[in-house]
């Protein structure tokens, strides 16, 4: 009887081990998005950077304005930045904040890759003078 008490602490303490080690081992990266400046008029040019996304990744920076996405991109990516080794990239999009149907207020810009890593920030739109 007690070999079996032994035996069913030492499997416990096995399990126990093998959880706490798979919980460490498996954190998850959270991805963030930062555009600057965090605030303009209508056309402002802006810059997006992002951090903890898998490298070699393909994101997508958008804005959804009344149901319509208005995507951030440079020439010829095919609308997406690619993240380099580091979990890191830099985005300067030709246009800036869209001139057409908006509204002065603060608005979400997501980061969406096509490996399932997510981030987003606010920009503030301010009415153009």
């Amino acid at each position: 009887m007690r070999y079996w008490k032994k035996l069913s602490f030492l499997l416990i303490l096995i399990v126990a081990v093998i959880f706490i080690g798979t919980a460490f081992a498996s954190e998850e990266k959270v991805s963030s998005l930062v555009v600057t400046p965090i605030s303009g008029e209508p056309g402002t040019k802006l810059t997006f950077y992002g951090a903890g996304f898998i490298p070699g990744e393909k994101v997508k920076i958008i804005m959804t304005f009344n149901e319509v996405p208005y995507a951030f991109a440079e020439a010829e990516t095919g609308g997406f930045v690619t993240v380099n080794e580091n979990g890191a990239f830099k985005l300067q999009p030709r246009g800036g904040i869209p001139t057409v149907l908006l509204k002065p207020g603060i608005y979400t810009i997501e980061a969406i890759g096509d490996k399932g890593s997510r981030a987003t920030t606010p920009l503030e739109v301010l009415e153009k003078k």
